[in-house]
C-alpha cells in the first residue's frame, strides 16, 4: 500500500502507522464523512479461508462491542484482494507513556482510581458480551486528550474450549508482567484472567511498576506469578487506602474463582473515588506530531516461526506484548495515534482440556500478542496436570505445577541438564536433539537433526560439548555455544547410552553387547569392555571417574575399573533387564532400575545389595540422584517417583505423563527435575 491510495473509493491512506507480518495500519481520511480514521489492511497474499474468516470475525466482534471505553469499528471492506477494517483513530497517550512521563513513579491516587474505574467498566461491557481481552496492560489502555480511557488491542475470536494462549508451536501469548497463572499454564482462560491483569495494572498505576519485577529472568518471573503472593499495595505505597489494597490483592489471587468480577471491581473503585477529596488532575496529553512518532516497535517483526493471534480493531499500534524483560513498568511507550494493528496468522486450535468455563466465550488478543510472551518464552507450553506433586504420604507437599515442552513429535528418550544449569537437552525418536535455555525459559529450533532415533544426550563436564547418539551408529560431539559439530565418533552398532568421564577425557558408550571407552582427544576407542550376555542399555561413571557401571539385557550390573579396563564385580538381583544405572554424588551408592519394576541400591565398594525399592508397576527406565544425594528419582510407567535415599521410602509421585517415562534428570541446583516420555513431551517439575 502507498500514501494517497484510496480504498473502496472512500478511505484515502495518509500515513502508515505500523506494519506487521500480514497487515498494515494507516491513518486515513474518510472522504465521505470528512473525518480521520484508522484503517487496518490485510496484506495481499494467498490467505486461507480460515485467515479470512478470522479477519472478518475480528471486525464483527469489534463492531459488537459498543462502549465508550472500547475502540469503535466503523466499517469493513475489500480493496482488490485485500480486506480492510476501518476504526476510530485515537489521539492522546497510552498509560505506559503516562507512567513514564510521571517523575514520581505512581500516579496521583485520584487518577489511579479514575483510570481503574474506567478500565473496569469497559471490561464489564466486554465480559457481558462474552469477550475476553487476554492482554490488558498499561500500553493497551489509551488515555484520550479529554481524559477518557479506551481499551485497545482487541483481536481474534476464539471459543472457550480452546486453551487460551498457545499456538501449536508452543508460544505463550500475553505480556509476562500481567499474565495470570492460568495463562502461564496454558489453561482455558475466562474473564478472570483480565481481572488479574487489571490488578497488575492498578499496581503499576499506583507504584510505577507491575507486582513482580520484570527485570528478573523470565523463568523467575513465571515462578513468581505461579507461586508467590504479590506484596500488599499499601506496604509499597503509604497513602493507598486499605480497600484499594484489598481489591488489588483479590484481583491478583492465584485461583481465578477468587477474583472479583469487573462489575464488582468497578463498584468498589467508584465508591473509593467518590470519597476521595482530591480531584482527578488535568492530564497533559498533548501529542507529538505524527512524524515524531516512534516506529521502532511498530515495525518490529516477530520470530519467523511465531504464530500469533491477530489483534482487534481497537488496538494500540503494534507494541509486542511479551518482549524480554525491560525496566520496571516495561510497557514501552506506544505511538501517539492508536489504531488496530496489522493482522497476523492466529494460533491453531489447541486440544481440549478439562476445567474452565462451559459457556461459549470469545477470546481476543491483539498484535501485542505477537510477541508470544517474547522470544524468551517461545519454547514453553505451560500447563497444570492432576496429581502432580501428590505426596505418597498423603500430607507431603510435592513438586509444584511445572512446564510441559511439546516441540518433539515422537518419544523423548533422553534428557540432560548442562553442568551450569543453563541448558536442558533432549533427544527423541523424531530424530532431533533440542536445546532449551533454562535461564530465558526459551527453546531453539532443533539443535541437531539425525538420521535415526536419538537415544541419549550428555553434556561434557565443562558444559561446552553436547554428545548425542542414536541408532544411526554414531556419536555426535557438538559445540554448545556455536551450535556446530566438533566431531563424530563412528560406532559399530546403534548406541543406546553415552556418558562423559568426570574429567572430560573419556566417553563411554553402550554399543550392542559391549561398552566402549573413547579417548576424546584422539577420537579413538581405547578399550572395549565385553562381559555382558546381552545388549548393554546404560552406563555411568562414578564421581571420581575410577569406576564405570553398566547395565544390560542379561539382568546384571557390571562394575569396571576404568584404569585397568577390567570387570571388577557383577551385581545380580534383578530378574529382568537393567535399563538404567546411576551413582550417588558421593559415589557410595549405585542405583539400578530394571524390567522387574524395581530399583535396587548397591554399595559399589563391597558389591553388596543394600535395598530394593518397589512400587512401580512397569519397567524403571531411568534413575537419577539429586545433587545433594538425598533424593532418588525413578521413571516407571507414566509416573516419576521420588525416593528418600536415607529412609528408602517413596516421598512423592509425579503424575502427568500420558506415556511411559523414559528419562529423568535433576538440574544442578536440585530445584528442578526434567522427565522425558513416550508421550513426546518433556516435563520440568519444580522440586524445591
Amino acid at each position: 500500500m502507498r500514501a494517497g491510495e484510496e480504498l473502496a473509493g472512500r478511505y484515502r491512506l495518509d500515513v502508515r502507522l505500523g506494519q506487521g507480518g500480514v497487515g498494515e495500519v494507516w491513518r486515513a481520511q474518510d472522504l465521505e464523512l470528512g473525518r480521520a480514521v484508522a484503517v487496518k489492511v490485510l496484506l495481499e497474499f494467498d490467505a486461507s479461508e480460515e485467515q479470512l474468516g478470522r479477519f472478518r470475525r475480528e471486525a464483527e466482534i469489534g463492531a459488537r462491542l459498543r462502549h465508550p471505553g472500547i475502540t469503535v469499528v466503523h466499517d469493513t471492506g475489500r480493496h482488490g484482494k485485500r480486506l480492510f477494517i476501518v476504526m476510530e483513530l485515537l489521539e492522546g497517550m497510552d498509560l505506559a507513556q503516562r507512567l513514564a512521563a510521571h517523575p514520581g513513579g505512581g500516579l496521583p491516587l485520584p487518577e489511579v482510581l479514575d483510570l481503574g474505574l474506567q478500565a473496569a467498566e469497559a471490561l464489564a461491557a466486554a465480559h457481558a458480551q462474552q469477550v475476553v481481552h487476554r492482554d490488558l496492560k498499561p500500553a493497551n489502555l489509551f488515555l484520550l486528550t479529554e481524559g477518557r480511557l479506551k481499551i485497545c488491542d482487541f483481536g481474534i475470536a476464539r471459543t472457550a474450549h480452546a486453551t487460551a494462549s498457545l499456538t501449536a508451536t508452543g508460544h505463550v501469548f500475553g505480556t509476562p508482567a500481567y499474565m495470570a497463572p492460568e495463562q502461564w499454564r496454558g489453561e482455558r482462560v475466562g474473564a478472570s484472567c483480565d481481572m488479574y491483569a487489571l490488578g497488575g495494572v492498578l499496581h503499576a498505576l499506583s507504584t510505577g511498576a507491575p507486582p513482580f519485577p520484570v527485570t528478573e529472568t523470565p523463568w523467575v518471573l513465571m515462578r513468581r506469578h505461579l507461586d508467590e503472593t504479590a506484596p500488599a499495595l499499601d506496604t509499597v505505597r503509604a497513602d493507598v487506602p486499605a480497600p484499594l489494597a484489598e481489591l488489588v490483592a483479590g484481583l491478583l489471587a492465584k485461583d481465578p474463582r477468587a477474583r472479583p468480577d469487573a462489575p464488582s471491581a468497578a463498584g468498589l473503585l467508584r465508591a473509593l473515588l467518590a470519597t476521595t477529596d482530591a480531584r482527578v488532575p488535568t492530564r497533559d496529553t498533548a501529542a507529538p506530531p505524527p512524524d515524531a512518532r516512534p516506529l521502532t516497535r511498530d515495525t518490529q517483526a516477530p520470530p519467523p516461526d511465531a504464530q500469533v493471534p491477530p489483534p482487534g480493531p481497537g488496538a494500540a499500534a503494534p507494541d509486542g506484548p511479551a518482549l524480554p524483560p525491560g525496566p520496571p513498568g516495561a510497557d514501552t511507550a506506544g505511538p501517539t495515534h492508536h489504531a488496530g494493528p496489522p493482522d497476523r496468522p492466529g494460533p491453531r486450535p489447541e486440544r481440549r482440556g478439562g476445567g474452565g468455563p462451559t459457556r461459549r466465550t470469545v477470546l481476543l488478543g491483539g498484535l501485542g500478542a505477537a510477541g508470544a510472551a517474547g522470544g524468551a518464552y517461545a519454547a514453553l507450553r505451560l500447563t497444570r496436570w492432576s496429581g502432580g506433586g501428590a505426596g505418597a504420604g498423603g500430607g507431603t507437599a510435592g513438586p509444584r505445577a511445572g512446564v510441559v515442552i511439546t516441540h518433539h513429535t515422537d518419544s523423548v528418550g533422553s534428557v540432560a541438564f548442562s553442568p551450569d544449569g543453563r541448558f536442558l537437552a533432549s533427544g527423541s525418536s523424531d530424530r532431533t536433539v533440542r536445546l532449551w535455555n533454562m535461564a530465558a525459559a526459551s527453546g531453539s529450533s532443533p539443535f541437531r537433526a539425525r538420521s535415526a532415533t536419538v537415544t541419549c544426550v550428555a553434556f561434557s563436564p565443562d558444559g561446552k560439548v553436547l554428545a548425542s547418539a542414536g541408532l544411526d551408529r554414531a556419536i555426535a560431539l557438538s559445540d554448545v555455544e556455536r551450535r556446530s559439530d566438533k566431531a563424530e565418533l563412528k560406532a559399530s552398532a546403534g548406541v543406546l547410552a553415552a556418558v562423559f568421564s568426570p574429567d572430560g577425557t573419556l566417553l563411554a558408550d553402550a554399543d550392542d553387547r559391549t561398552v566402549r571407552l573413547w579417548d576424546l582427544a584422539a577420537g579413538t576407542v581405547t578399550a572395549t569392555l565385553d562381559a555382558h550376555g546381552g545388549t548393554v542399555r546404560s552406563v555411568a561413571f562414578s564421581p571420581d571417574g575410577r569406576t564405570l557401571a553398566s547395565g544390560g539385557e542379561d539382568g546384571a550390573v557390571r562394575l569396571w575399573d576404568v584404569t585397568a579396563r577390567s570387570n571388577t564385580a557383577t551385581l545380580t538381583g534383578h530378574t529382568a533387564h537393567v535399563a538404567s544405572v546411576a551413582f550417588s554424588p558421593d559415589g557410595r551408592t549405585l542405583a539400578s532400575g530394571g524390567g522387574d519394576t524395581t530399583i535396587r541400591l548397591w554399595d559399589p565398594a563391597t558389591a553388596a545389595a543394600t535395598a530394593t525399592l518397589t512400587g512401580s508397576n512397569s519397567t524403571v527406565r531411568s534413575v537419577a540422584f539429586s545433587p545433594d544425594g538425598r533424593t532418588l528419582a525413578g521413571g516407571g510407567g507414566r509416573t516419576v517417583r521420588l525416593w528418600d535415599v536415607a529412609t528408602r521410602t517413596a516421598a512423592t509421585k509425579l503424575n502427568g505423563h500420558t506415556g511411559a517415562v523414559t528419562a529423568v534428570a535433576f538440574s544442578p541446583d536440585g530445584v528442578h527435575l526434567a522427565s522425558g516420555s513416550e508421550d513426546s513431551t518433556v516435563r520440568i517439575w519444580r522440586i524445591s
